[in-house]
């Protein structure tokens, strides 16, 4: 007999693939791409012309990206894992 039969062992099937990530990070780039998609809107409105869209425009681009670090910081210390 040769020594291959002799290991009764059964086969262990490969993994099926699992992703990296959690819903705590599609949630994280969801909120990203949105707060990018509504600098976007003002800047458009902002190249249609009116001086509001332009403040809005520019208020939007320089608080955004502060409140967006404070906010998941705050939800971050709110709910982790003890």
């Amino acid at each position: 007999m040769s020594k291959s039969f002799e290991n009764n062992e059964p086969q262990q099937s490969p993994r099926p693939w699992q992703p990296r990530f959690g819903i705590g990070t599609m949630l994280l780039i969801m909120l990203i791409v949105s707060v990018v998609a509504a600098a976007a809107s003002y800047f458009v409105r902002a190249l249609q012309g009116g001086r509001a869209a332009q403040l809005a425009f520019i208020l939007f681009t320089i608080a955004a990206p502060l409140l967006l670090v404070v906010l998941v910081s705050i939800a971050q210390s709110l709910f982790k894992r003890r």
